[in-house]
């Protein structure tokens, strides 16, 4: 599910802005995202804060629940690393298929790479939802200008019809300053 809010979130960028290429202009962006899941009848929420430098670079820091607090997921091209600092342990990987699409996917959208595999419903000229071919769909609920950008605010995804997970994002900047030490682990850490 992380790499479809992930996506979600990079794809949405393109498509609400004023104005087509509007998205090459969006060089960095930071938001806070509350992700309420729904799982065998049981709901979990999680907050964490995204920080990117596009087209490759994604921090995601955890905020809540308490357990996962401070949890580090830096994406670097086709590398992961996690930070765990309840037990004081980062982890290198390779990005895995579901990742690596999704960073795939902001690069072809700074690219305007064309090919798709989903539909967009409008109303009234507006976004109401995204269908893909895998069954997701993504419902848009609430919306937020920023910058001449259309950002949502509340989303409820679907999975075959089951909504799946609910989207608070807030806190939305675009093209703020970054530099290295943002997405530099020993840095993040020893702050």
């Amino acid at each position: 599910m992380n790499k479809l809010i992930l996506y979600f979130f990079i794809f949405s960028l393109s498509l609400f802005a004023e104005d087509k290429n509007e998205f090459t202009k969006i060089n960095t962006f930071k938001a806070v995202i509350i992700e309420n899941s729904h799982l065998n009848k049981r709901k979990k929420t999680k907050e964490y804060q995204v920080l990117a430098s596009l087209p490759d670079k994604l921090i995601k820091k955890m905020i809540s629940p308490s357990i996962n607090q401070g949890e580090i997921y830096l994406y670097n091209g086709s590398n992961k690393t996690i930070y765990y600092p309840l037990l004081e342990q980062t982890i290198n990987q390779e990005i895995n298929k579901d990742e690596n699409y999704t960073l795939k996917f902001i690069r072809d959208l700074k690219s305007l790479d064309e090919s798709v595999d989903f539909k967009v419903v409008k109303s009234n000229d507006k976004i109401q939802e995204i269908i893909y071919n895998d069954g997701i769909t993504i419902k848009f609920e609430s919306f937020s200008k920023k910058n001449g950008i259309n950002f949502p605010t509340h989303v409820r995804i679907l999975d075959d019809n089951i909504e799946v997970s609910e989207l608070i994002i807030k806190d939305i900047e675009i093209n703020i300053p970054v530099s290295e030490k943002d997405f530099s682990l020993d840095e993040i850490i020893k702050n």
